[in-house]
């Protein structure tokens, strides 16, 4: 395992860190498994949520790492009534100092190493976050030891173009941003990536397969074929050759989909590329892409001159 710096915060994480959205709520052993083989592997940074199973995620996040200290959590309060891009604001300072306790208490921590308000959507909404108390409750944790470093993540379906980033990133008041970045919307690359490295902001990269659905992701030539014929019926990208031919990915071989998709991430100026999955088998195959340079100019080049223009997230 390779590492990197985690921008201003010092810390060391692994290339390929792990997103325990999912499964823990199914398959409580399952997702156990899951996070040993990543300890296992050297990942030692995993992404979760209060709102990520209703709290599962967490509560078996924190079995899962007894005796595992040394295992770098990042978690997130949200305050949206939902993780949809039009959700009503109902953050309040009382409301995020109470997330935080419970993900303490199902972390089976004392202290949250990466605290992030969750999914800021808006240029509205992110001056609310950061004038209505939230931000200054996050920073009162921090004060009490309850939180080491600080954070934001966005919701890219809201918001393409990262302008809450651009904001937020030069403002000094946060630690580590959760962003995201894929072959398929890649607007981050020139313009939120050069900010956090100029304020020495650490960067974990989030949704590197897309809109990680079977139906639509990077998980697959047909997946990424359906995102792509989505991206044209939103009038994204144009309705002719090679867009709309099935051959359009075959420059990207012997790689897989999302084996090139995870390469393309880990091309870029990021600290980390947090990827979840429910299988150790899947675990595996994504370990086998760190080996840098990851991905060779030409494929690069040529991901760029095809979807560099995309300013929307679609499913």
């Amino acid at each position: 395992m390779l590492f990197r710096r985690l921008g201003r915060t010092n810390l060391d994480v692994s290339e390929l860190s792990y997103g325990a959205a999912r499964g823990a709520a199914q398959d409580a052993r399952g997702f156990i498994e899951v996070i040993h083989a990543c300890i296992d592997a050297g990942i030692n940074l995993i992404d979760t949520a209060g709102g990520y199973d209703d709290g599962e995620s967490e509560r078996v996040l924190g079995e899962a790492l007894v005796g595992h200290d040394d295992v770098i959590v990042e978690t997130k309060y949200c305050p949206y009534d939902s993780y949809l891009p039009d959700a009503n604001y109902i953050g309040t300072p009382k409301a995020l100092i109470a997330s935080a306790e419970e993900s303490l208490r199902r972390l089976r921590r004392d202290r949250l190493d990466i605290f992030l308000g969750h999914g800021i959507r808006s240029l509205e909404t992110l001056d609310r976050f950061m004038n209505d108390g939230c931000y200054d409750a996050m920073v009162k944790l921090r004060e009490a030891g309850k939180g080491r470093f600080l954070g934001i993540s966005e919701l890219s379906e809201g918001d393409g173009t990262h302008e809450i980033l651009k904001k937020a990133v030069p403002s000094g008041a946060f630690d580590v941003v959760m962003l995201t970045i894929n072959f398929l919307l890649q607007t981050a690359v020139d313009s939120v990536l050069p900010l956090c490295k100029k304020h020495h902001v650490g960067t974990v990269v989030m949704m590197p397969l897309n809109q990680a659905s079977k139906q639509s992701g990077l998980v697959s030539v047909e997946a990424a074929l359906t995102c792509v014929r989505r991206h044209i019926e939103h009038g994204t990208l144009p309705d002719e050759p090679p867009y709309n031919q099935p051959t359009l990915f075959d420059f990207l071989k012997p790689y897989s989909i999302p084996e090139a998709a995870l390469r393309y991430v880990l091309t870029t100026d990021v600290s980390t590329c947090c990827a979840g999955t429910r299988s150790t088998e899947r675990l595996a195959e994504n370990l086998r892409i760190l080996d840098p340079p990851y991905l060779d100019e030409e494929r690069l080049e040529h991901l760029r001159s095809l979807f560099g223009r995309i300013t929307r997230q679609v499913r």
